[in-house]
Formats: structure tokens, C-alpha cells, sequence
């Protein structure tokens, strides 16, 4: 596979830079979380509301961050009231880590702020957008299998 060339870097990063302002546009107009929570702390909440309620490790796992990092993010979204941590009935060795309904209530805002972003495809005829999305998904799958 040869090297992307120093124009289409120039594209893509310019391109991912334009999304994500975006998005994070739309995200703010949707959510108070984004000025209250710091990126780190929504795709927590994020991962945790699509997930369910994860041991301590498998949050830093899914955030790909080390266990002292996580430690310190939890207990930051525990003293904004947005997660709680419970130990395992299994295993008191481990604790959990869940949304609280204010975290629920973080996580569907969140949700509707990527669903107003996702508007964003609709001036692309439908052949477009699943093309778009097909690469997308391909260019996911590549990057994750070389992790």
C-alpha cells in the first residue's frame, strides 16, 4: 500500500478538522454537557450508555486509557453526579462503574446531538450516504485490526 500524498493528507485533515467543528457546534446546541464535561468525560458517559455498566478496567479498556487514568475521570463524573460506582456482588475486589439518571439523561443528549450531526449527510442522495458510510466503516475496521 503506498503513502497517502501530502495534498490528500492536507484534504483529510482539513476535512476531519471541519466535522468535528461541526459537530461540536451541534453538540453544544443540544447539550449543556459539552460545556460541563470535558471530551474525555463524554465519551465516557458515551461508552457507558451504549455498554451498560462496566468494571473499572473494561472502561479504561474501551477508552484506551491506562487504570490510573480512569480512576480520576470516574471520580471527577462521580462528583458531577453523573456515574456511581458500586462494588461487584460477584467479586469485592471490583467495582462497577454506572450512568446515574442524570448520566442517562447526559448520554440521550448526547445521543440526539449525533443524530442532529448525522443531518448533515441529508443534502447527499442516499447512494452517496451509504457509500460514504461503507468507507467509513471499511476505514474503522482497518485501523481497528492493526491495534
Amino acid at each position: 500500500m503506498s503513502a497517502p500524498s501530502a495534498d490528500h493528507v492536507r484534504a483529510f485533515s482539513t476535512t476531519l478538522r471541519v466535522l468535528g467543528l461541526l459537530f461540536e457546534r451541534v453538540a453544544a446546541e443540544s447539550s449543556g454537557a459539552h460545556e460541563a464535561l470535558s471530551k474525555q468525560e463524554l465519551r465516557a458517559v458515551d461508552v457507558l450508555g451504549v455498554r451498560g455498566p462496566l468494571r473499572m478496567g473494561a472502561l479504561a479498556d474501551d477508552l484506551r486509557v491506562g487504570q490510573s487514568a480512569v480512576t480520576p475521570l470516574v471520580d471527577r463524573l462521580e462528583s458531577a453526579g453523573t456515574v456511581v460506582r458500586r462494588r461487584s456482588e460477584a467479586d469485592r475486589r471490583v467495582w462497577h462503574v454506572a450512568l446515574t439518571d442524570a448520566g442517562e439523561a447526559v448520554f440521550q443528549a448526547e445521543r440526539r446531538a449525533y443524530e442532529r450531526a448525522a443531518a448533515m449527510l441529508e443534502p447527499l442522495p442516499e447512494a452517496d450516504r451509504v457509500t460514504l458510510l461503507s468507507l467509513l466503516a471499511r476505514v474503522e475496521q482497518a485501523v481497528s485490526a492493526g491495534e
